[in-house]
């Protein structure tokens, strides 16, 4: 039996209002009678898992964001929210192979539009924090530097892979990505406050006293950078080099 457009958009908007009220048990009954009525339908089963996926009941969520894929392999959205829900249950290789499937199904980046990209960056990003959360730091900064490659418009992304690079003793690596940070973003206060440190660590202090004065004026709150200023103004001599 066949499923008018129309009626589709009618279990969608209804479904998307039981969830806004918490009515699971509504959305689920309705999602089922539809798919009971129709046979498989990948929107439906996408919805289906979304339900599921707000009573974190993930297992669930899971099997029907798979069985949205079965009916379409290039449901992009069930995809990405598959990958989501993966990394919810800390099933993280699973969650990279479907990381792997959406990149290939991408294709040419330089034709894909910039939301598709971004979404799928963020799922990277999402298991980036996973990693982070259990301590996978080297994992983590793969996953950041992968959402970077889709999707390069996200300064608090490769703020986090800077500050990952100082937590595993990189600092070079940090280094050039806080400069590349405060030319991109000059306002960033946060940026400019990380790059003061790893130059004062350099023994370039007028450079880190510079980034961090900038910090104060960016964010003139913030009392890292204001903290870090009033050890700056007990400092007498010249400015070391890292040969002195």
């Amino acid at each position: 039996m066949g499923v008018a457009r129309s009626e589709l958009l009618e279990v969608k908007k209804r479904t998307e209002l039981y969830l806004s009220l918490s009515r699971f048990d509504a959305a689920e009954k309705l999602l089922k009678a539809t798919l009971a009525d129709y046979g498989p339908l990948a929107n439906i089963h996408n919805l289906l898992g979304l339900t599921f996926h707000k009573q974190s009941k993930f297992v669930e969520a899971i099997r029907e964001f798979n069985q949205a894929l079965v009916v379409n392999p290039e449901f992009l959205e069930a995809a990405l929210n598959l990958a989501a829900t993966l990394c919810d249950v800390s099933r993280y290789e699973e969650a990279n192979q479907v990381f792997a499937k959406l990149e290939e199904r991408v294709g040419d980046r330089q034709k894909q539009p910039g939301l598709v990209l971004g979404r799928l960056a963020n799922m990277h990003v999402a298991a980036g924090q996973a990693y982070v959360e259990s301590g996978m730091l080297q994992e983590a900064i793969q996953e950041y530097r992968k959402a970077l490659s889709l999707y390069d418009k996200m300064p608090d992304v490769k703020l986090n892979l800077a500050k990952l690079y100082v937590k595993v003793g990189q600092h070079e690596k940090a280094k050039q990505e806080f400069e590349e940070l405060v030319n991109e973003c000059p306002w960033l206060s946060d940026a400019h406050t990380w790059l003061g440190i790893l130059q004062y660590k350099l023994g370039q202090r007028d450079l880190a006293k510079m980034h961090w004065e900038k910090a104060q004026e960016s964010a003139p709150e913030d009392s890292t950078a204001r903290a870090y200023l009033k050890f700056a103004g007990s400092w007498t001599g010249r400015s070391r080099t890292p040969e002195d």
